[in-house]
């Protein structure tokens, strides 16, 4: 059985951790460079920014204090130049108002984070309670001071107890950090993009096709290894080539003689003992056939688009016309991709098997997002779960024989399926079928 699985990681961080080496080499750039920039951040605010902040409070509730204590006790000419004074020089609008019964009341507290330090070094600077307004949308705070018999209104910009520098610091961070992932970005890119050219068109050769655009590119360990994988190409084209030609000429030397003997057999005048040899000679050529179909493989096929409907009603006609029992299921009708003649003996293999230990065969055919399963059922004695592996195995044979040719086969039958299957980037699968036998389950890409 051929089905690709991955192997869980002990680790269970590693599962959060982003599957490319695009993902993980950007992580490993972006990570410590944003760690470092929190943990400034972090101590920047708390030290600097916190700092600032109660060095502005202070300068801020020493002017108030002053304006206060002089607004208190000045008589109406003293008054206005003390709000002249405040206006040209402490950038404070300072008013003296009557009691307003809308103010409410004066807690001198707030809960606006920006005036906080401010609310606790005033508490200590006056006695009086006051009130602290931010209008909404506005960059003005509006101090209420109450006294006995009215209410001083102090109005100042927020800029006052604010550092601008602090945030300008944060947003240049975040600038700097999102141009460096910008630069990082498109840098890996470049880099990581002849390295998945690499993993296509070795892809692309464990599938038959020969990807003659490929050449090696990038930094200087990727062309080595696209130089290392283009020499390993041309040697096992060179193998199955050299493999293929042996085979080729084995089986010419040996149908030869075997074409021989069956003539002096049909020419011996007592048939009865030559049918034996003549059942032998008809095995050697099967199995010699056999042995040409596994070491082929695909040959010089190349892939073609072709709609799956016509294609297994076509097979399964076949069938028909010889009065066999092969029947057609099918939700949707896409087109795929493959080697039409490798596909067809593949087909014909798992087809003629099951109707050799069984009765019928039930072809179904069920698309998926990005695939498409053909499943082929069979309602004879089945392949027991232990043994399912090794009937994938070339030149092993189950006993009770459950291979193409019971008694006679050379044991490659599933081994040729399992091979153009993998050959189109599929899988394919041995199951229990509803009908009581077998059933095949071969998975092809869309």
């Amino acid at each position: 059985m051929a089905q690709l699985y991955e192997t869980p990681h002990p680790f269970w961080l590693k599962r959060f951790l982003p599957n490319s080496l695009f993902g993980r080499a950007l992580l490993i750039l972006v990570l410590p460079m944003l760690i470092t920039q929190a943990l400034a951040v972090y101590f920047f605010y708390n030290q600097h920014w916190k700092d600032v902040e109660r060095h502005l409070s202070r300068s801020l509730v020493g002017d108030i204090a002053f304006l206060e204590h002089e607004m208190k006790f000045a008589d109406e000419k003293h008054r206005q130049e003390v709000e002249s004074l405040a206006y040209d020089v402490l950038h404070i609008d300072i008013h003296r108002e009557p009691n307003d019964p809308e103010l409410g009341h004066f807690p001198s507290v707030t809960d606006d984070a920006a005036f906080i330090t401010f609310a606790e070094q005033l508490r200590h600077a006056i006695r009086e309670p006051f009130l602290i307004r931010r209008p909404a949308g506005e960059n003005n705070a509006v101090l209420y001071i109450k006294l006995k018999d009215s209410v001083l209104r102090f109005d100042f910009s927020i800029k006052r107890l604010v550092n601008v520098t602090t945030e300008i610091f944060i947003w240049w961070i975040i600038s700097s950090a999102g141009l460096l992932l910008l630069i990082a970005t498109v840098f890996l890119r470049n880099q990581i993009r002849p390295i998945r050219k690499l993993a296509q068109a070795a892809e692309d050769f464990g599938k038959g096709h020969d990807n003659t655009d490929f050449r090696p590119q990038g930094a200087s360990e990727v062309r080595q290894a696209g130089r290392s994988f283009l020499a390993m190409r041309e040697r096992l084209k060179r193998m199955i080539s050299a493999r293929t030609d042996m085979l080729a000429a084995i089986s010419h030397d040996l149908r030869t003689p075997l074409t021989r003997m069956r003539l002096e057999l049909a020419m011996l005048p007592e048939q009865k003992y030559a049918r034996p040899l003549i059942a032998d000679v008809q095995d050697m050529e099967r199995m010699i056939q056999e042995y040409l179909d596994f070491a082929r493989g695909g040959g010089g096929e190349q892939p073609r688009r072709i709609p799956l409907s016509s294609f297994l009603s076509e097979i399964a006609g076949k069938y028909g016309q010889q009065g066999r029992e092969v029947t057609l299921t099918q939700s949707s009708d896409p087109e795929v991709m493959v080697f039409q003649n490798a596909m067809r003996r593949c087909l014909y293999n798992v087809i003629d098997n099951a109707l050799r230990y069984g009765t019928r065969c039930q072809i179904h055919v069920e698309q998926m997002a990005n695939r498409i399963e053909i499943l082929l059922d069979d309602n004879g004695p089945g392949i027991r779960e232990e043994q399912r592996d090794l009937a994938m195995q070339p030149f092993k044979r189950l006993d009770p024989s459950r291979n193409m040719d019971s008694g006679g086969g050379a044991g490659l039958g599933l081994s040729i399926v399992q091979d153009i299957v993998l050959r189109h980037g599929g899988e394919i699968a041995l199951e229990d079928s509803p009908l009581g036998g077998l059933r095949v389950r071969i998975r092809l890409p869309l």
